[in-house]
């Protein structure tokens, strides 16, 4: 059995147990266990009151909301509780379960530390995905790791492979040390993937507060270093195997721990919760099966044009009647729309096309108009991303004031729901995160599975997936994979818009055909490859084989 552990995991928009691209990641993987029958459990945080929800004022300003949501009908209970000792008191989690039904059954366990008798600061825990306090990021973690741990021994599952997705849950390995007495055993058990190119994105803690925590454990010292507790550095020394999620942030992350081998297995996306539904009609239609062989997409080539552009706009239109109808965007059908949505915070650039934007409005003038969407949430922390949005909205209302040829609009509350609807609807999905940044981000792998072109820094999946002027468009210089330079704002900047203004903007206007097999494209290269059956199966043979029992 395979146990697979995750700070977050984005299986609905009705279950906000995410922050981003990452939980929803391991929704898409979480499915795919089930449907491709891999005996697996996974193990995760129960947060009552899920991640920020985010209202904007109309300066710009973000304002945090904190609702619990109605998890009791989401999930179910366990009559099981695990103890443990946190801060010299014994402390009880409480267990619930979604179970994922398809070939075979896959039981996501959400520990809930919110249980009457608890210390207050350990109930905290169980409330909001990712809080700054760091003492009670710490007893997130201990709980996700330790108490996860032991649920899967008092449930008598037998657990082949423990996998822990970043370090959050790495002091699972406390407890394995505990049980075998033995590093190499623990290695053969246990196997790593990070999902960041950053070094903040690492938790570490202050080594102290880490024995004061976990008053259970000796000898915690041997894991410290510079007085810090790392479980990244806990994670890459106790892992058989360590991988990134591309290949450039493969070599991200060897720059970051030169004295660790890690491999690498690129992100893909659950198709089939990705597929619009227009679309699939048309891929049931011309491609039978590729719900169950998504290689089979590489067909697309051989779907009729018409049959395709009819199904893209009628994306198009639920995502424009959205827009108009609650926020009054006066958005055209007959208009390219761009989609600039993900998390927001600085190296995301989010706001980077709008750097010029009496330039953009000139461009969007010479032709028939631009219309670009804007979505995602900053943490509550996060004063940059903040600052980001206000900035978003103050170009907003100044477009407005200035022309009718560039619409803009700016969407709160960016979830699941909303990502299936702008990554179908739009015509062009664009990223411009700071490059060498971008682990490796899926966004525009949902994207292009519908037919809907990048505009993409290279970096990340692109710099494997995309092929310019074919399935879409990269911005700023094409790196080596071994090239770790950051981005210039200005030189992508220059780029994006120039690319717009002589090859993007003329080939949507007054080429439709070579727009249309671009689209094809886009489905065959990326829809065929960048799906999680084949980042599953790539998992199974080169990281899961050794220890996993099938």
């Amino acid at each position: 059995m395979l146990a697979y552990f995750v700070m977050e995991i984005g299986l609905d928009s009705h279950i906000p147990t995410y922050a981003g691209g990452l939980g929803t990641l391991i929704g898409d993987v979480v499915y795919t266990f089930s449907d491709l029958g891999i005996p697996a459990v996974c193990v995760t945080l129960l947060y009552k009151k899920g991640y920020v929800e985010q209202k904007v004022a109309q300066d710009g300003t973000q304002i945090d909301l904190f609702y619990e949501w109605d998890y009791r009908r989401e999930i179910e209970p366990l009559d099981v509780y695990i103890e443990v000792e946190l801060f010299g008191r014994k402390q009880k989690v409480r267990v619930w379960q979604k179970v994922i039904k398809s070939k075979s059954d896959v039981y996501v366990f959400f520990l809930d530390a919110d249980v009457e008798g608890n210390d207050p600061k350990v109930r905290q825990a169980s409330q909001v995905v990712y809080v700054e306090d760091r003492e009670i990021r710490l007893i997130q973690e201990a709980i996700l790791g330790i108490c996860g741990y032991r649920l899967l021994r008092k449930l008598g599952i037998d657990v082949s492979i423990y996998h822990i997705n970043e370090s959050h849950s790495a002091f699972l390995i406390l407890e394995l040390l505990e049980d075998l007495k033995d590093e190499i055993e623990v290695q053969k058990r246990v196997v790593f993937s990070t999902h960041t190119a950053m070094q903040l994105g690492y938790d570490s803690f202050p080594i102290e507060l880490v024995k004061n925590c976990l008053t259970e454990y000796k000898n915690l010292d041997r894991y410290a270093e510079d007085g810090k507790f790392d479980l990244t550095k806990l994670a890459l020394r106790n892992a058989s195997v360590a991988n990134a999620v591309s290949l450039k942030h493969r070599y991200t992350m060897e720059r970051l721990f030169p004295s660790r081998e890690i491999g690498y297995i690129t992100n893909g996306i659950y198709h089939k919760r990705w597929v619009s539904s227009e679309v699939a009609n048309v891929f049931n239609d011309y491609l039978p099966g590729w719900d169950e062989d998504p290689y089979l997409l590489m067909g697309a080539y051989n779907i009729p044009s018409n049959a395709l552009l009819e199904a893209h706009q009628l994306e198009k239109e639920k995502l424009i009647n959205y827009l108009n109808k609650r926020y009054d965007a006066n958005f055209s059908y007959d208009t390219i729309t761009l989609c600039v949505a993900r998390r927001i915070t600085s190296y995301k650039r989010v706001n980077l096309i709008l750097k010029d934007v009496d330039r953009l409005i000139k461009i969007a003038e010479s032709f028939d108009g631009i219309q670009i969407v804007f979505a995602g949430r900053a943490h509550p922390a996060d004063s940059e991303g903040k600052n980001m949005i206000k900035d978003i909205f103050k170009k907003i209302q100044y477009v407005r004031s200035k022309t009718h040829s560039l619409r803009m609009v700016f969407v709160e509350n960016y979830n699941i729901d909303m990502a299936k609807m702008f990554t179908s609807g739009c015509d062009l999905w664009v990223n411009t995160s700071k490059r060498p940044y971008e682990a490796c981000g899926t966004s525009g792998m949902k994207a292009g599975i519908n037919g809907v072109l990048n505009f993409s820094v290279w970096d990340g999946w692109w710099l494997e997936g995309g092929i310019e002027g074919v399935n879409g468009w990269g911005i700023g210089p094409k790196p080596h994979w071994t090239d770790l330079s950051e981005s210039k704002d200005e030189e992508d900047l220059q780029d994006i818009y120039g690319k717009l203004s002589y090859v993007i903007l003329p080939l949507y206007y007054k080429n439709k055909d070579e727009w249309v097999r671009m689209m094809k494209a886009s489905i065959a290269t990326i829809g065929s490859y960048f799906n999680t059956y084949r980042m599953v199966s790539d998992y199974l043979v080169k990281i899961y084989s050794a220890g996993l029992r099938i």
